[in-house]
Protein backbone atom coordinates (compact mmCIF):
# COMPACT_ATOMS: atom_id res chain seq x y z
CA UNK A 1 0.00 0.00 0.00
CA UNK A 2 0.91 3.24 -1.25
CA UNK A 3 1.50 5.51 2.38
CA UNK A 4 -1.19 8.06 1.84
CA UNK A 5 -3.61 6.67 -0.89
CA UNK A 6 -6.68 7.40 1.21
CA UNK A 7 -8.77 5.08 -1.36
CA UNK A 8 -6.88 2.18 -0.81
CA UNK A 9 -7.19 2.93 2.65
CA UNK A 10 -10.66 3.25 2.23
CA UNK A 11 -11.10 0.29 0.13
CA UNK A 12 -9.51 -1.69 3.02
CA UNK A 13 -12.24 -1.59 5.06
CA UNK A 14 -14.37 -5.33 5.68
CA UNK A 15 -17.56 -5.17 3.56
CA UNK A 16 -20.84 -4.12 5.58
CA UNK A 17 -18.29 -2.28 7.85
CA UNK A 18 -20.28 1.11 8.47
CA UNK A 19 -18.29 4.17 8.17
CA UNK A 20 -18.74 7.36 10.84
CA UNK A 21 -17.19 10.42 9.48
CA UNK A 22 -15.86 12.20 12.66
CA UNK A 23 -17.10 15.81 13.72
CA UNK A 24 -14.62 18.68 12.26
CA UNK A 25 -14.73 22.24 13.02
CA UNK A 26 -17.33 22.94 9.79
CA UNK A 27 -19.73 20.12 10.98
CA UNK A 28 -19.86 21.31 14.89
CA UNK A 29 -21.83 24.55 14.72
CA UNK A 30 -24.79 23.37 12.00
CA UNK A 31 -24.89 19.47 13.85
CA UNK A 32 -25.66 21.19 16.99
CA UNK A 33 -28.23 23.02 15.30
CA UNK A 34 -29.97 19.82 14.31
CA UNK A 35 -29.35 18.50 17.10
CA UNK A 36 -31.68 21.58 18.98
CA UNK A 37 -34.16 21.63 16.20
CA UNK A 38 -34.48 17.48 16.40
CA UNK A 39 -35.07 17.50 19.94
CA UNK A 40 -36.54 21.28 20.71
CA UNK A 41 -37.82 22.65 17.44
CA UNK A 42 -37.44 25.54 15.36
CA UNK A 43 -38.35 27.98 18.01
CA UNK A 44 -35.29 27.05 20.39
CA UNK A 45 -33.22 28.02 17.47
CA UNK A 46 -34.81 31.36 17.16
CA UNK A 47 -35.04 32.43 20.81
CA UNK A 48 -31.54 31.29 22.04
CA UNK A 49 -28.08 32.04 20.97
CA UNK A 50 -24.72 29.48 20.06
CA UNK A 51 -21.47 30.88 22.27
CA UNK A 52 -18.00 29.41 20.38
CA UNK A 53 -15.45 30.06 22.79
CA UNK A 54 -11.61 30.69 21.90
CA UNK A 55 -10.92 26.72 21.64
CA UNK A 56 -13.97 26.44 18.94
CA UNK A 57 -16.36 24.62 21.74
CA UNK A 58 -19.99 25.06 21.53
CA UNK A 59 -22.66 25.96 24.35
CA UNK A 60 -26.44 26.70 23.38
CA UNK A 61 -26.97 29.86 25.45
CA UNK A 62 -30.68 29.48 26.57
CA UNK A 63 -31.91 33.06 26.70
CA UNK A 64 -35.01 32.26 28.09
CA UNK A 65 -35.75 29.57 31.34
CA UNK A 66 -38.40 27.36 29.74
CA UNK A 67 -36.87 23.91 29.62
CA UNK A 68 -36.72 21.70 32.32
CA UNK A 69 -33.33 20.20 33.94
CA UNK A 70 -34.13 16.80 32.22
CA UNK A 71 -34.96 18.66 29.03
CA UNK A 72 -31.66 20.49 29.52
CA UNK A 73 -29.57 17.18 30.06
CA UNK A 74 -31.09 15.00 27.81
CA UNK A 75 -29.98 17.99 25.09
CA UNK A 76 -26.47 18.40 26.49
CA UNK A 77 -25.74 14.55 26.85
CA UNK A 78 -27.08 13.86 23.33
CA UNK A 79 -24.48 17.18 21.85
CA UNK A 80 -21.38 16.11 24.09
CA UNK A 81 -21.97 12.41 22.15
CA UNK A 82 -22.01 13.40 18.80
CA UNK A 83 -19.93 16.67 18.96
CA UNK A 84 -16.93 15.66 21.12
CA UNK A 85 -14.14 17.98 21.53
CA UNK A 86 -16.54 20.57 19.81
CA UNK A 87 -18.62 20.95 22.52
CA UNK A 88 -18.41 21.90 26.07
CA UNK A 89 -18.20 19.02 28.24
CA UNK A 90 -17.63 20.46 31.61
CA UNK A 91 -21.68 20.84 32.22
CA UNK A 92 -21.81 24.09 29.42
CA UNK A 93 -22.83 22.38 26.76
CA UNK A 94 -26.13 23.84 27.21
CA UNK A 95 -26.22 27.10 29.70
CA UNK A 96 -27.80 30.52 30.81
CA UNK A 97 -25.98 34.18 30.95
CA UNK A 98 -25.93 33.64 34.70
CA UNK A 99 -24.25 30.41 34.62
CA UNK A 100 -21.33 31.39 32.29
CA UNK A 101 -21.27 34.52 34.23
CA UNK A 102 -22.01 36.59 31.57
CA UNK A 103 -24.28 39.27 31.19
CA UNK A 104 -23.29 39.91 27.64
CA UNK A 105 -25.13 37.48 26.50
CA UNK A 106 -28.25 38.41 27.80
CA UNK A 107 -28.91 40.82 24.07
CA UNK A 108 -29.85 39.21 21.66
CA UNK A 109 -29.17 41.50 18.80
CA UNK A 110 -25.43 41.33 19.45
CA UNK A 111 -25.57 37.88 17.47
CA UNK A 112 -25.11 37.44 14.32
CA UNK A 113 -27.62 35.91 12.32
CA UNK A 114 -25.25 33.70 10.62
CA UNK A 115 -26.36 31.26 7.68
CA UNK A 116 -25.19 27.46 7.93
CA UNK A 117 -25.19 24.44 6.22
CA UNK A 118 -24.62 21.03 5.75
CA UNK A 119 -26.40 17.68 5.01
CA UNK A 120 -27.71 18.08 8.40
CA UNK A 121 -29.24 21.39 9.20
CA UNK A 122 -29.74 24.38 6.78
CA UNK A 123 -30.86 27.86 8.20
CA UNK A 124 -29.86 30.79 10.34
CA UNK A 125 -28.89 30.45 14.14
CA UNK A 126 -27.98 33.16 16.09
CA UNK A 127 -24.41 33.37 16.64
CA UNK A 128 -21.51 34.72 19.07
CA UNK A 129 -17.94 34.18 18.73
CA UNK A 130 -15.02 34.56 21.10
CA UNK A 131 -11.23 34.86 19.86
CA UNK A 132 -8.16 34.64 21.47
CA UNK A 133 -6.92 36.48 18.20
CA UNK A 134 -8.64 37.81 15.43
CA UNK A 135 -11.63 39.31 17.44
CA UNK A 136 -11.36 42.42 15.33
CA UNK A 137 -13.10 40.59 12.03
CA UNK A 138 -15.93 40.29 14.35
CA UNK A 139 -16.89 43.38 15.01
CA UNK A 140 -19.02 45.74 12.86
CA UNK A 141 -17.91 47.95 10.19
CA UNK A 142 -17.31 51.51 11.08
CA UNK A 143 -19.73 53.91 9.43
CA UNK A 144 -18.14 56.38 6.67
CA UNK A 145 -15.13 58.41 8.57
CA UNK A 146 -15.92 61.90 7.05
CA UNK A 147 -13.23 64.57 5.99
CA UNK A 148 -10.15 64.36 5.82
CA UNK A 149 -11.19 60.88 3.47
CA UNK A 150 -9.41 58.08 3.89
CA UNK A 151 -8.50 55.73 1.57
CA UNK A 152 -7.07 51.87 1.93
CA UNK A 153 -4.97 50.02 0.03
CA UNK A 154 -5.03 46.08 0.83
CA UNK A 155 -4.55 42.88 -1.09
CA UNK A 156 -4.52 39.22 -0.07
CA UNK A 157 -0.85 39.19 -1.67
CA UNK A 158 2.32 40.91 -1.91
CA UNK A 159 3.52 42.26 -5.61
CA UNK A 160 0.18 43.20 -6.77
CA UNK A 161 1.67 47.31 -7.06
CA UNK A 162 -0.49 48.26 -3.59
CA UNK A 163 2.27 50.60 -2.00
CA UNK A 164 2.67 52.02 -5.76
CA UNK A 165 -0.66 52.76 -6.37
CA UNK A 166 -0.91 54.19 -2.62
CA UNK A 167 2.24 56.41 -4.09
CA UNK A 168 0.63 57.53 -6.91
CA UNK A 169 -2.06 58.84 -5.46
CA UNK A 170 -0.41 60.77 -2.91
CA UNK A 171 1.91 62.53 -5.68
CA UNK A 172 -1.13 63.06 -7.47
CA UNK A 173 -3.14 64.67 -4.51
CA UNK A 174 0.13 66.90 -3.33
CA UNK A 175 0.09 68.02 -7.18
CA UNK A 176 -2.95 69.82 -7.06
CA UNK A 177 -1.97 71.33 -3.57
CA UNK A 178 -3.85 68.40 -1.26
CA UNK A 179 -2.52 67.72 2.06
CA UNK A 180 -1.62 64.48 2.42
CA UNK A 181 -1.13 61.77 5.19
CA UNK A 182 0.54 57.89 4.09
CA UNK A 183 0.57 55.47 6.51
CA UNK A 184 2.21 51.79 6.42
CA UNK A 185 0.37 49.68 8.23
CA UNK A 186 2.44 46.78 7.00
CA UNK A 187 4.72 46.35 9.77
CA UNK A 188 6.06 42.56 8.14
CA UNK A 189 7.09 44.35 4.69
CA UNK A 190 7.50 47.58 5.39
CA UNK A 191 7.69 49.96 2.34
CA UNK A 192 6.89 53.57 2.28
CA UNK A 193 9.18 54.57 4.11
CA UNK A 194 12.01 53.46 2.01
CA UNK A 195 9.58 54.70 -1.31
CA UNK A 196 9.00 58.45 0.42
CA UNK A 197 10.81 59.17 2.73
CA UNK A 198 15.12 59.64 2.27
CA UNK A 199 17.33 59.19 5.47
CA UNK A 200 17.58 62.60 6.62
CA UNK A 201 13.27 62.97 7.10
CA UNK A 202 13.01 59.19 8.47
CA UNK A 203 11.53 59.76 11.58
CA UNK A 204 12.38 58.71 15.32
CA UNK A 205 9.63 56.46 15.74
CA UNK A 206 7.49 54.50 13.42
CA UNK A 207 4.11 52.57 13.40
CA UNK A 208 5.64 49.65 15.24
CA UNK A 209 6.90 51.92 18.15
CA UNK A 210 3.70 53.36 18.91
CA UNK A 211 2.16 49.58 18.95
CA UNK A 212 4.76 48.67 21.15
CA UNK A 213 4.73 51.20 23.62
CA UNK A 214 0.77 51.42 23.58
CA UNK A 215 0.84 47.87 24.90
CA UNK A 216 3.37 48.32 27.41
CA UNK A 217 1.67 51.24 28.66
CA UNK A 218 3.82 54.07 28.41
CA UNK A 219 2.86 57.36 28.03
CA UNK A 220 2.66 58.40 24.15
CA UNK A 221 3.04 62.94 24.71
CA UNK A 222 2.50 65.19 21.97
CA UNK A 223 6.24 65.30 21.21
CA UNK A 224 6.06 61.31 20.46
CA UNK A 225 3.61 61.87 17.66
CA UNK A 226 5.60 64.78 16.34
CA UNK A 227 8.85 62.28 16.24
CA UNK A 228 6.72 59.80 14.94
CA UNK A 229 5.66 61.46 11.30
CA UNK A 230 8.19 62.52 8.45
CA UNK A 231 7.60 64.97 5.70
CA UNK A 232 8.00 63.24 2.06
CA UNK A 233 9.64 65.38 -0.86
CA UNK A 234 6.60 64.34 -2.69
CA UNK A 235 5.15 67.91 -1.26
CA UNK A 236 7.36 69.62 -4.61
CA UNK A 237 6.13 72.88 -2.89
CA UNK A 238 2.36 72.81 -3.92
CA UNK A 239 1.10 70.21 -1.20
CA UNK A 240 2.09 68.27 1.24
CA UNK A 241 2.44 64.54 1.91
CA UNK A 242 3.81 63.86 5.25
CA UNK A 243 4.55 59.81 6.25
CA UNK A 244 3.92 57.31 9.09
CA UNK A 245 6.35 54.61 8.38
CA UNK A 246 6.49 50.88 9.91
CA UNK A 247 9.71 51.63 10.99
CA UNK A 248 11.68 54.40 12.24
CA UNK A 249 15.07 55.65 12.92
CA UNK A 250 14.95 54.19 16.12
CA UNK A 251 14.78 50.37 15.13
CA UNK A 252 17.44 51.06 12.20
CA UNK A 253 19.77 51.86 14.93
CA UNK A 254 18.49 48.95 16.82
CA UNK A 255 17.76 46.25 14.14
CA UNK A 256 18.02 43.02 16.83
CA UNK A 257 14.51 44.59 18.72
CA UNK A 258 12.69 44.66 15.88
CA UNK A 259 11.71 40.82 15.85
CA UNK A 260 11.13 41.70 19.52
CA UNK A 261 8.59 44.68 18.35
CA UNK A 262 6.68 42.80 16.50
CA UNK A 263 6.29 39.50 18.33
CA UNK A 264 4.56 42.32 21.06
CA UNK A 265 2.78 44.92 18.66
CA UNK A 266 -0.56 42.72 17.90
CA UNK A 267 -1.05 42.32 21.81
CA UNK A 268 -4.42 43.76 23.34
CA UNK A 269 -3.07 47.09 25.62
CA UNK A 270 -4.55 49.52 26.96
CA UNK A 271 -6.65 52.58 25.90
CA UNK A 272 -7.09 56.04 27.08
CA UNK A 273 -9.69 55.04 29.50
CA UNK A 274 -7.62 51.97 30.88
CA UNK A 275 -9.78 49.27 29.04
CA UNK A 276 -7.96 47.16 27.20
CA UNK A 277 -7.85 47.99 23.31
CA UNK A 278 -7.09 45.91 20.40
CA UNK A 279 -5.04 46.52 17.07
CA UNK A 280 -8.04 48.15 15.59
CA UNK A 281 -8.71 50.62 18.43
CA UNK A 282 -4.78 51.30 18.31
CA UNK A 283 -4.93 52.30 14.55
CA UNK A 284 -7.95 54.26 15.07
CA UNK A 285 -7.16 56.27 17.83
CA UNK A 286 -4.00 56.97 15.81
CA UNK A 287 -5.84 57.98 12.89
CA UNK A 288 -8.18 59.86 14.22
CA UNK A 289 -5.34 62.05 16.28
CA UNK A 290 -4.44 62.93 13.19
CA UNK A 291 -7.44 63.12 11.04
CA UNK A 292 -8.05 67.42 11.37
CA UNK A 293 -9.48 68.65 8.31
CA UNK A 294 -7.63 71.87 8.36
CA UNK A 295 -4.26 69.71 8.62
CA UNK A 296 -4.71 66.82 5.90
CA UNK A 297 -7.41 66.53 2.91
CA UNK A 298 -6.80 62.65 3.14
CA UNK A 299 -5.33 59.53 4.74
CA UNK A 300 -3.50 57.19 2.80
CA UNK A 301 -3.64 53.70 4.65
CA UNK A 302 -1.03 50.94 3.20
CA UNK A 303 -2.99 47.76 4.60
CA UNK A 304 -0.77 44.09 5.38
CA UNK A 305 -1.25 41.63 2.66
CA UNK A 306 -3.06 38.86 3.69
CA UNK A 307 -6.16 37.99 5.71
CA UNK A 308 -4.54 38.90 8.66
CA UNK A 309 -6.05 39.98 12.07
CA UNK A 310 -4.66 43.41 11.32
CA UNK A 311 -5.87 43.37 8.64
CA UNK A 312 -9.28 43.72 9.92
CA UNK A 313 -8.54 47.29 11.44
CA UNK A 314 -7.64 48.71 8.07
CA UNK A 315 -10.90 47.20 6.14
CA UNK A 316 -13.94 47.40 8.83
CA UNK A 317 -12.00 49.32 11.26
CA UNK A 318 -11.12 52.93 9.54
CA UNK A 319 -14.63 53.54 8.01
CA UNK A 320 -12.96 54.27 4.62
CA UNK A 321 -12.59 53.52 1.15
CA UNK A 322 -10.94 50.49 0.99
CA UNK A 323 -9.49 49.55 -2.98
CA UNK A 324 -9.14 45.89 -2.95
CA UNK A 325 -6.36 44.96 -5.33
CA UNK A 326 -6.13 41.57 -7.28
CA UNK A 327 -4.36 40.63 -10.35
CA UNK A 328 -6.55 37.93 -12.81
CA UNK A 329 -4.92 34.65 -10.82
CA UNK A 330 -6.87 31.66 -9.42
CA UNK A 331 -5.82 32.74 -5.86
CA UNK A 332 -7.27 35.92 -6.29
CA UNK A 333 -10.49 34.63 -6.79
CA UNK A 334 -10.38 31.40 -4.12
CA UNK A 335 -8.68 34.79 -1.40
CA UNK A 336 -11.39 37.02 -2.06
CA UNK A 337 -14.89 34.04 -1.94
CA UNK A 338 -13.37 34.09 1.78
CA UNK A 339 -13.34 37.71 2.77
CA UNK A 340 -16.30 38.12 0.81
CA UNK A 341 -18.00 35.39 2.73
CA UNK A 342 -16.62 36.50 6.35
CA UNK A 343 -17.62 39.80 5.39
CA UNK A 344 -21.41 39.04 4.93
CA UNK A 345 -21.67 37.82 8.49
CA UNK A 346 -20.58 41.57 9.98
CA UNK A 347 -23.40 43.25 11.44
CA UNK A 348 -23.70 47.14 11.06
CA UNK A 349 -26.28 49.78 11.58
CA UNK A 350 -28.97 49.89 8.50
CA UNK A 351 -27.78 53.67 7.12
CA UNK A 352 -24.22 52.41 7.08
CA UNK A 353 -23.11 51.68 3.78
CA UNK A 354 -20.11 49.91 4.01
CA UNK A 355 -20.33 47.24 1.63
CA UNK A 356 -20.34 50.17 -1.13
CA UNK A 357 -16.88 51.59 -0.24
CA UNK A 358 -15.30 48.03 -1.32
CA UNK A 359 -13.77 48.91 -4.33
CA UNK A 360 -12.44 45.68 -6.61
CA UNK A 361 -9.09 46.96 -8.53
CA UNK A 362 -8.00 45.04 -11.25
CA UNK A 363 -3.51 45.34 -10.95
CA UNK A 364 -1.03 44.94 -13.67
CA UNK A 365 -4.56 45.07 -15.73
CA UNK A 366 -4.12 44.09 -19.84
CA UNK A 367 -4.65 46.92 -22.31
CA UNK A 368 -7.11 45.08 -23.96
CA UNK A 369 -10.23 45.89 -22.15
CA UNK A 370 -12.52 42.76 -22.99
CA UNK A 371 -9.71 40.86 -20.53
CA UNK A 372 -10.30 43.80 -17.91
CA UNK A 373 -14.03 42.85 -18.41
CA UNK A 374 -13.99 39.41 -17.71
CA UNK A 375 -12.07 39.95 -14.49
CA UNK A 376 -14.74 42.60 -12.83
CA UNK A 377 -17.56 40.15 -14.04
CA UNK A 378 -15.94 37.44 -12.20
CA UNK A 379 -15.12 39.02 -8.80
CA UNK A 380 -18.60 41.54 -9.10
CA UNK A 381 -20.46 38.14 -8.98
CA UNK A 382 -18.22 37.01 -6.36
CA UNK A 383 -18.79 40.23 -4.16
CA UNK A 384 -22.16 39.87 -5.21
CA UNK A 385 -22.62 36.62 -4.14
CA UNK A 386 -22.15 37.41 -0.39
CA UNK A 387 -22.73 41.48 -0.10
CA UNK A 388 -25.64 43.35 -0.80
CA UNK A 389 -23.62 45.96 -2.88
CA UNK A 390 -25.99 48.76 -4.46
CA UNK A 391 -26.02 49.41 -7.89
CA UNK A 392 -23.63 52.61 -8.80
CA UNK A 393 -24.94 54.81 -11.49
CA UNK A 394 -23.79 57.85 -12.79
CA UNK A 395 -26.07 60.47 -14.06
CA UNK A 396 -25.14 62.03 -17.66
CA UNK A 397 -26.05 65.45 -18.25
CA UNK A 398 -27.46 65.30 -21.66
CA UNK A 399 -29.69 67.26 -23.98
CA UNK A 400 -31.96 64.58 -24.89
CA UNK A 401 -32.17 65.54 -28.22
CA UNK A 402 -29.28 64.93 -28.34
CA UNK A 403 -29.94 61.22 -28.32
CA UNK A 404 -32.10 61.15 -31.69
CA UNK A 405 -29.73 60.29 -33.69
CA UNK A 406 -27.95 57.74 -31.71
CA UNK A 407 -30.57 55.36 -30.78
CA UNK A 408 -32.66 54.41 -33.63
CA UNK A 409 -35.85 54.52 -31.68
CA UNK A 410 -39.25 56.51 -31.18
CA UNK A 411 -39.90 58.56 -27.74
CA UNK A 412 -42.19 61.25 -26.75
CA UNK A 413 -39.62 63.79 -25.08
CA UNK A 414 -42.50 64.71 -22.76
CA UNK A 415 -42.57 61.64 -20.81
CA UNK A 416 -39.66 62.89 -18.95
CA UNK A 417 -39.24 58.90 -16.56
CA UNK A 418 -38.72 57.35 -20.51
CA UNK A 419 -36.02 59.80 -21.01
CA UNK A 420 -34.11 59.92 -17.34
CA UNK A 421 -34.23 55.72 -17.53
CA UNK A 422 -32.49 56.20 -20.70
CA UNK A 423 -30.06 58.83 -19.29
CA UNK A 424 -29.28 56.58 -16.08
CA UNK A 425 -25.66 55.13 -17.29
CA UNK A 426 -24.20 52.48 -15.28
CA UNK A 427 -20.35 53.69 -14.07
CA UNK A 428 -17.93 50.69 -13.81
CA UNK A 429 -18.12 48.57 -10.87
CA UNK A 430 -13.80 48.25 -10.41
CA UNK A 431 -11.11 50.30 -10.92
CA UNK A 432 -8.11 48.70 -13.22
CA UNK A 433 -4.70 49.83 -13.57
CA UNK A 434 -3.07 49.41 -16.44
CA UNK A 435 0.48 47.41 -16.46
CA UNK A 436 3.43 49.63 -17.44
CA UNK A 437 7.09 48.49 -17.88
CA UNK A 438 7.97 51.77 -16.12
CA UNK A 439 6.82 50.67 -12.73
CA UNK A 440 7.98 47.64 -12.28
CA UNK A 441 11.06 48.47 -10.61
CA UNK A 442 9.20 51.84 -8.90
CA UNK A 443 12.06 53.43 -6.88
CA UNK A 444 10.95 57.08 -6.67
CA UNK A 445 13.75 58.09 -4.60
CA UNK A 446 16.04 57.46 -7.37
CA UNK A 447 13.73 58.27 -10.35
CA UNK A 448 11.18 60.58 -9.35
CA UNK A 449 10.10 61.68 -12.71
CA UNK A 450 7.95 58.42 -12.22
CA UNK A 451 5.60 59.85 -10.00
CA UNK A 452 4.80 62.83 -12.72
CA UNK A 453 1.62 63.21 -14.01
CA UNK A 454 2.82 62.56 -17.51
CA UNK A 455 4.47 59.08 -16.34
CA UNK A 456 1.22 57.75 -14.42
CA UNK A 457 -1.96 59.53 -15.91
CA UNK A 458 -2.37 56.80 -18.24
CA UNK A 459 -2.10 53.56 -16.24
CA UNK A 460 -3.80 54.99 -13.46
CA UNK A 461 -6.12 57.36 -14.42
CA UNK A 462 -9.15 55.26 -13.06
CA UNK A 463 -8.02 55.25 -9.68
CA UNK A 464 -7.04 59.35 -9.52
CA UNK A 465 -10.83 59.82 -10.83
CA UNK A 466 -12.36 57.68 -8.03
CA UNK A 467 -10.04 59.44 -5.68
CA UNK A 468 -11.22 62.98 -7.06
CA UNK A 469 -14.93 61.88 -7.26
CA UNK A 470 -14.38 61.28 -3.27
CA UNK A 471 -12.74 64.17 -2.05
CA UNK A 472 -15.06 66.61 -3.96
CA UNK A 473 -18.10 64.89 -2.71
CA UNK A 474 -16.94 65.21 0.84
CA UNK A 475 -16.39 69.13 -0.05
CA UNK A 476 -19.35 69.46 -1.18
CA UNK A 477 -21.34 67.34 1.81
CA UNK A 478 -19.25 69.74 4.58
CA UNK A 479 -20.21 72.85 2.06
CA UNK A 480 -24.01 72.44 2.76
Amino acid sequence: MVQGDKTLIRNSRPEGAQVTSPIRFDDSLPVFASIVREEWGESALTNNLFLRDASGRLTLVMLKNDRTQEERGALAARAVETLGSYVDKGGFAVASPNELFDDSLRDLSLAVSLRVSNPRFEGNVNFVDRRMVGADWLRSPEPPAGAPARFVFSSLKGGVGRSTALCVLAAHLASSGRRVLAIDMDLEAPGLGNLLLPDETLPEFGLLDYLVELEAGSELGEEFFLDVVGPSWLGGGRGRVDVIPAIGRRSLLYPANVLAKLARAYLAGSGPDGETATFSDHMRMLVERYAIPTRYDSILVDARAGLHETTAAAIVGLGGEVLLFGMDQPQTFAGYELLFAHLATLRADTDNDWQNRLHIVQAKAPVDPQSRSRFFDRMSLLRDKYLAVASHRLQVKMDPSALRETFEVDWDETDSDAVEELLDVESPTALSIIEDDRFRAFDPLVDRKILSSSAYSASYGELIDMAEGVLIALADARST
